[in-house]
């Protein structure tokens, strides 16, 4: 990049930023629902967190859901007060931060600042990007750890020794970190593997040496949640005791969230031990796969499909939770819908592009997708919708600041002379 290219970048990236502040932060001013679900459970235990009374539910030390986002929340509640709009407003700004890393991770692989503000403005006109930002959820703060994880691992493609190692263990801490948030990470080590053998080639002494770096200094970062729940709950849970409740609900559904209050269905309505329920339902789900292959495959690609088909959660929490602006929420869906698939096409030719042109650090670009293949592949089993497509979101961003600009100068260079 030459410095006549940089100085723009500088402007044009602070402006984006802004504006997204501004705008997010003009959306809490009029969208403030209810908390429901999860994200009422997340500030009821951050504002426990914060009082002193530890990570409990029912009166016991639980680790259902994950520590991570509740306890962040908690170190701010302790300065700020136990608030809602606190955690909003936390969001909105962590929010904002990704646009900035969409941004850094396209200069860094393309090497083209209008790629890389292509990418950033692409990102900020999702409008699902910007409802979500009313409702608390682990999504915002789960996504910025993963972009600075896969931006540190993406700029140790080319170094060796003490730097290249400095940058792996880096980000492997905070992918552990973000692990704390959503497990979803746990064995994304073993894709990373596939990724330096497959795609960049690298010798397999030096893939597993990468591998395994990411892997323990990402279990470094996950081992005080472990040694906490040892010591709280008398047993080895890694991060949460949900893995197997969503495991057994991923073989009833497809497109939501399965529960039954019928006992010859559902063998843990009465059991009410966490761990126990987590090992019952982890037995069942294992039990049930084994005797359904087929049935487990097939529901495997609806689960897929589900997980890419809409793009309207978002709009389920802010606006129907409110009677008021009940009548609202098709049209949304349908605004958001509309950008969404509009996205996903240039996010394809973006990819296309990418592999077909073969720049420079097309390779370390396939890391993205890499990450995005591994997401995939975890709802293969576990109940799936658009919720769980955020953190892919800004990974296909950054192909779709490629996208648009290879379409506008196809344009350009085809357009009839005046």
């Amino acid at each position: 990049m030459t410095a006549r290219e940089a100085s723009p970048a500088k402007h044009w990236i602070w402006d984006i930023l802004t504006l997204n502040a501004i705008f997010r932060g003009l959306w809490l001013v009029y969208m403030h629902p209810p908390q429901k679900a999860d994200f009422l459970w997340y500030f009821e235990h951050a504002q426990l967190l914060a009082s002193g009374h530890g990570y409990v539910w029912n009166g016991q030390p639980t680790a259902y859901w994950p520590i991570g986002w509740p306890f962040f929340l908690s170190l701010i509640f302790r300065i700020t007060g136990a608030h809602v709009v606190v955690g909003l407003a936390v969001n909105a700004f962590l929010s904002t931060c990704i646009v900035g890393l969409i941004y850094l991770l396209t200069q860094e692989l393309f090497l083209r600042t209008s790629m890389a503000l292509a990418a950033a403005v692409a990102y900020s006109l999702l409008p699902s990007q910007i409802i979500w930002n009313a409702v608390l959820g682990s999504e915002e703060l789960f996504t910025f750890l993963l972009l600075i994880s896969l931006y540190l691992y993406i700029r140790a493609r080319n170094q060796s020794g003490k730097t290249a190692i400095a940058l792996i263990v880096a980000s492997g801490l905070i992918l552990g970190f973000a692990a704390d948030v959503r497990p979803i990470p746990l064995a994304f080590p073993a894709f990373v593997l596939l990724y330096e053998w497959l795609i960049q080639r690298r010798r397999a002494k030096a893939s597993f040496g990468r591998a395994i770096t990411l892997t323990i200094a990402m279990f470094v970062a996950i081992l005080p949640v472990t040694i906490r729940n040892k010591i709280a709950m008398h047993h080895f849970v890694l991060v949460s005791t949900n893995g197997g409740m969503n495991l057994w609900q991923g073989t009833h559904t497809n497109g939501g969230y399965f529960w039954s209050w019928n006992p010859a269905i559902n063998p843990l309505l009465h059991i009410n031990n966490e761990i126990v329920k987590n090992k019952v339902a982890e037995h069942t789900a294992l039990t049930y796969i084994a005797h359904h292959i087929p049935l487990t495959i097939g529901n495997g690609f609806l689960k897929i499909y589900d997980l890419y088909k809409n793009d309207v959660n978002a709009t389920w929490y802010t606006f129907h939770v409110i009677p008021s602006l009940n009548h609202l929420m098709e049209p949304v869906n349908t605004l958001c819908n509309t950008v969404y698939y509009l996205f996903i096409a240039a996010a394809a030719i973006g990819i296309g592009v990418v592999i077909v042109r073969r720049f420079e650090h097309f390779r370390a670009s396939l890391l993205l997708l890499t990450f995005a293949l591994y997401n995939t592949c975890f709802f293969f089993f576990f109940p799936a919708w658009d919720r769980f497509r955020y953190p892919l979101m800004p990974l296909f961003s950054v192909f779709v600041g490629v996208g648009v600009v290879w379409l506008w100068r196809s344009m350009h260079d085809h357009a009839p002379d005046a």
